[in-house]
């Protein structure tokens, strides 16, 4: 006997005919009468009384049922989680934490999870959200999440390693909702620093190891880049959240 087996006596026992059931699954009538006498023969019951009418389930019949549901139930629940296994969980992350997560402390394996990057103001508007963990410095609040882990990046004012910040603008990136930004923002306000606006973080830290601005970052890049910290007095601790789905 086979799981399909199991399958046909299923239909068969809801629809109580023999043409209604080969309609149903696309089989011939001699396939599902075949089908039938396997289960059958297997157990050494009969399952349906033939009728005029139709079929009508022995006590035998109403008894093997509960079998085949919970048969197929259980096969269709294992199935499903093997298949989740086997698909990557999306993680949604901001593109300074995924290199800082994933390229710099290697937390999480490439292989391991599909990483969709955002910004502080796409996360701001989410009012839905299928990813396995979130990765923000915003706050996020679409339902279903519960925080997993609470983490602080340190970050500070670089430069080139052989520029002169003093007539250099201050890098900020076009998310308006970034704590890096608002901070670069409120930095440059006091000091009457310039500012420019860059859309990309792979362009403002290409344009900081030139020489042609100062922005802040985290300081972990000094490591891997020709970065030198401008004002050391002024640092940061950038808080970032990571969420869990239920």
């Amino acid at each position: 006997m086979q799981l399909q087996d199991l399958t046909v006596f299923q239909k068969l026992y809801q629809l109580r005919s023999i043409n209604q059931t080969a309609a149903a699954l696309g089989f011939a009538q001699s396939n599902i009468s075949a089908r039938l006498k396997v289960i059958e023969s297997e157990f050494g019951v009969q399952l349906f009384d033939r009728t005029p009418q139709g079929i009508v389930p022995t006590p035998a019949g109403v008894q093997f049922a509960e079998y085949a549901d919970q048969v197929i139930h259980a096969t269709q629940t294992i199935r499903d989680q093997l298949n989740a296994r086997a698909v990557k969980p999306k993680i949604l992350i901001f593109s300074l934490l995924f290199d800082y997560l994933v390229v710099e402390q290697q937390a999480y394996g490439l292989d391991q999870a599909d990483f969709e990057l955002t910004s502080s103001t796409e996360m701001a508007s989410l009012t839905y959200c299928d990813a396995r963990q979130v990765i923000s410095y915003a706050p996020f609040h679409v339902k279903g999440y519960q925080i997993h882990q609470s983490s602080q990046l340190s970050a500070g004012f670089l430069k080139g390693a052989h520029a002169d910040a003093e007539d250099l603008p201050i890098l900020v990136n076009a998310d308006h909702r970034c704590p890096f930004r608002q901070r670069s923002l409120k930095f440059a306000a006091s000091r009457g620093i310039k500012v420019q606006e860059i859309d990309s973080w792979s362009s403002i830290m290409q344009l900081v190891e030139q020489g042609r601005g100062v922005a802040l970052l985290p300081n972990y890049l000094t490591k891997s880049h020709s970065f030198t910290v401008v004002w050391p007095m002024h640092h940061y601790n950038i808080r970032y959240t990571i969420w869990t789905k239920l």
